[in-house]
């Protein structure tokens, strides 16, 4: 199974899962051959010797299993060989204790001899050293049987556990050819989902800027005044015939802001003063922004703008999200003007430790959004859409007769408390 890794990644992946379980394997083979002969040792002193072999293939397999180079491989078997002829002959030179050569504690140094195959690198390099471990302990065995008086009989044991590593690798083997083959697909699948959600993406952006540039425009013309254009409505005029005309518009149109003519002077925060006192002059705060030249541009437009909150706060926002906010803040009043059915809006600004909200409100004929979200397109792509890719939300409440007001909501950097 190769949960879509790269080839090479899968083949070393699986060869160390077959390698470790097999070293495992063999090094509990071994402690197991090492306290059951340390137990009969107790009265039997010449089976001394047997824990010797035993600890010695141990400590060779710990080393190959931390680094696993050819020449310890080669060490384990040599030394494993001997081990097995020292442990099968001390052991069966006890024949009232031991009186068959197939019994299972003769066979588990055998058995972890066995296991070396399973560090190849390949299932073929696996099963030629397994087998070459298994002809070697069957022939180291045999050369002890014939030194003791027990006789020879066919050991299961070994056979079992060589033929059982053999199937493993060779099934791993199988499966390693089938993840190859089926690399190229699944990188196929991954490619077409990206260049999928590039496209949804690149369309996303399409309708957005349709809307921020042709619509909007459309409204601003509609608006005004018979005889000569104003010059800002001549400035975003020409400024949307740029954007539409360049061919690289969808790739860069980010980078370009789409902010306009920057107004023409600073966007006003007003603090409503208390009935009884002097009110006085709108404390004016100059924030270089997308979101203030929207405002402006909707006051070019002939739509009263008030602006109240922390105009500062606008400041937190990063190049992109500023943009985009500024785009969607743009269509907000873009829609005051086409379809409220009335010349004026507020445009409120809040923050916390990590967001920044802005609210635009106005007094209209409201709407219905369930109902009225087949003609809405720039409420959907300008605003929402732009705004949900930033991580933000948007809440819309309007309702026929009430007004409307759209809540943004978009991350920001922390705010120092």
């Amino acid at each position: 199974m190769s949960l879509g890794l790269p080839g090479h990644l899968v083949q070393l992946t699986l060869a160390r899962a077959l390698a470790r379980a097999a070293h495992w394997f063999a090094l509990t083979c071994l402690m197991a051959g090492a306290v059951s002969v340390s137990i009969l040792s107790l009265n039997r002193p010449e089976l001394w010797i047997t824990v010797v072999a035993v600890v010695a293939m141990g400590a060779l397999l710990v080393l190959f299993t931390r680094h696993r180079r050819i020449g310890f491989a080669v060490a384990y078997l040599v030394v494993g060989t001997l081990g097995v002829y020292v442990f099968t002959q001390a052991v069966l030179g006890v024949p009232d204790v031991f009186p068959a050569s197939n019994m299972f504690l003769v066979a588990l140094p055998k058995m972890a001899l066995v296991m070396v195959g399973g560090a190849g690198s390949t299932a073929l390099a696996g099963v030629l050293w397994s087998t070459a471990a298994f002809l070697l302990a069957e022939f180291a065995a045999l050369l002890a049987i014939l030194g003791t008086a027990v006789p020879y009989r066919p050991d299961l044991f070994t056979l079992s556990t060589y033929l059982v590593l053999v199937g493993v690798m060779v099934l791993a083997g199988i499966d390693r050819r089938l993840s190859n083959a089926a690399q190229p697909a699944i990188h196929r699948a991954v490619q077409d989902g990206a260049n999928r959600q590039l496209r949804d993406a690149l369309d996303t952006r399409a309708i957005a800027l349709l809307n921020d540039t042709t619509v909007a425009q459309l409204v601003a013309l509609s608006l005004a005044e018979p005889g000569a254009l104003s010059p800002a409505l001549q400035a975003s005029l020409r400024y949307t015939l740029t954007t539409l005309h360049d061919t690289d518009w969808l790739t860069d149109i980010d980078a370009r802001g789409n902010t306009g003519p920057q107004p023409t002077s600073p966007v006003k925060a007003q603090t409503p003063a208390p009935s009884h006192q002097h009110t006085p002059e709108p404390t004016q705060q100059t924030v270089t922004s997308a979101v203030t030249a929207a405002i402006e541009r909707g006051r070019d437009r002939g739509l009263k703008i008030d602006v109240t909150g922390d105009v500062d706060a606008l400041a937190r926002l990063d190049a992109g999200s500023d943009r985009a906010v500024g785009l969607a803040v743009q269509q907000c009043l873009v829609n005051v003007i086409l379809h409220a059915g009335i010349a004026s809006a507020e445009v409120a600004i809040e923050q916390d430790l990590t967001t920044i909200s802005l609210r635009i409100t106005d007094a209209g004929r409201g709407f219905t959004e369930s109902e009225s979200a087949s003609d809405r397109l720039g409420l959907r792509q300008s605003v929402r859409r732009r705004i949900e890719q930033l991580g933000g939300s948007v809440l819309i409440w309007s309702r026929p007769g009430a007004g409307t007001s759209i809540r943004l909501t978009v991350p920001a950097a922390q705010k120092d408390s």
